[in-house]
């Protein structure tokens, strides 16, 4: 009967371990930031997020001046609710689009 008693507990342990597991990726999905927006801003691109936690950066299509060849350049890491990402091109660049990563 002991063997019996001990092989229930384990699989009452494991059953509830399996249920957490399962309720993991619901709260993972409820970190990303939300109400996003990202514009052009000067030669570069800028980007906000108003809700959510986790963290959003914007990135930029950066062209260097009449060539097809462009970087992608990033702004720093923010969470939602606080300051701007922003990113500008070098001076030898054009902006050429951007948007928000998040994360």
């Amino acid at each position: 009967m002991g063997s019996k008693m001990k092989r229930a507990l384990q699989v009452a342990a494991i059953g509830g371990i399996m249920a957490g597991a399962m309720v993991l990726p619901a709260t993972a999905a409820q970190a990303t930031p939300s109400n996003c927006s990202s514009v052009p801003y000067g030669n570069g691109w800028s980007g906000w997020c108003g809700k959510g936690t986790g963290t959003y950066q914007v990135w930029a299509r950066c062209y260097k001046i009449n060539t097809l060849k462009y970087t992608i350049r990033h702004g720093p890491w923010r969470s939602p609710g606080g300051d701007r990402s922003n990113v500008s091109c070098q001076s030898t660049e054009e902006v050429g689009g951007g948007g928000i990563i998040l994360s």
